[in-house]
């Protein structure tokens, strides 16, 4: 795949991973976020099984740790996402989720024991202080003080899933480790579900077509396909992609989902695109693009 393919794809990927905070948090008002989870990556895998059963029967060891290692990392992931976005706006919880962006350099930093570029600096600076800015925003929240912190703990592993699947793609199936992730998640979930007495099927024609969405839009192809296209791609500038979550999120949770604009929170969603979009233009700068 061309890089330029590669980065169309991984756009729409995170535009479709994007509408989940909305449909999640809709559904949220109905079930426990880890019966939610655990549906939702087992009907991903059970769907994506069948129509690439092939794959998952040639599946090699390196397919199969890639998809352990991501599983067990995104799990961590969305666990934080879903219990931070039940307390705060799905909007700001995007945005403060895909810092991600800047800590991607950072972690590398820290891995090769070198110092961030300045910029990198600048864009982490900006992207704290806008944070703070949606942490007053969402005061009035109950807990929105907990969300905030779990929102930043997703941001965090976030960064080290984008990391991990740099790597772990390289020697093996992309489509397939995408599969094998969904499947771990899954089941994990559902573990955590079973053992807390919240598992039990959906309920109704609303429950069942948010989680078709967040099935076949958000999963199947939102996560699958991330692999696919970060397989082409260093880990930073696929993290650069991740700005269209969440100014898909927040889109959606304004022109949706009613969530209110105040000025503390438009100078809180600037600072952050704003952090995202300078080290864009570094990493483009860099790739000659």
């Amino acid at each position: 795949m061309k890089p330029i393919s590669a980065k169309l794809l991984l756009t729409a990927v995170f535009v479709a991973r994007g509408t989940s905070f909305l449909f999640s948090k809709i559904l949220m008002n109905t079930m426990s976020p880890m019966n939610i989870l655990a549906v939702r990556f087992i009907l991903a895998f059970l769907v994506l099984a069948v129509i690439f059963h092939k794959k998952l029967l040639a599946c090699s060891k390196n397919s199969l740790k890639g998809g352990l290692i991501l599983g067990v990392l995104y799990t961590v992931c969305m666990i934080f996402e879903m219990y931070g976005l039940r307390l705060i706006d799905s909007g700001v919880s995007s945005l403060i989720e895909n810092m991600a962006i800047v800590m991607v350099p950072i972690y590398a930093a820290i891995l090769t024991r070198t110092l961030p570029k300045k910029k990198t600096m600048l864009c982490a600076l900006l992207a704290v202080v806008g944070v703070g800015c949606l942490s007053l925003t969402q005061s009035s929240c109950s807990g929105g003080g907990l969300g905030i912190v779990l929102m930043i703990l997703a941001a965090l592993t976030y960064a080290a899933c984008i990391m991990a699947t740099e790597k772990v793609t390289q020697d093996a199936d992309p489509v397939t480790v995408g599969m094998l992730q969904l499947g771990v998640m899954g089941l994990l979930c559902l573990i955590v579900a079973l053992a807390s007495g919240d598992f039990s099927l959906p309920q109704g024609s609303q429950q069942w077509g948010m989680l078709l969405l967040l099935v076949l839009l958000c999963s199947c192809f939102g996560f699958t396909f991330q692999p696919v296209g970060q397989k082409y791609l260093p880990a930073e500038t696929a993290a650069v992609f991740t700005v269209v979550n969440p100014l898909t999120a927040s889109v959606m949770g304004i022109v949706i989902g009613g969530e209110g604009m105040s000025f503390l929170k438009l100078v809180g969603y600037v600072l952050i695109l704003l952090a995202l979009l300078l080290y864009n233009l570094k990493t483009n700068a860099s790739d000659g693009a």
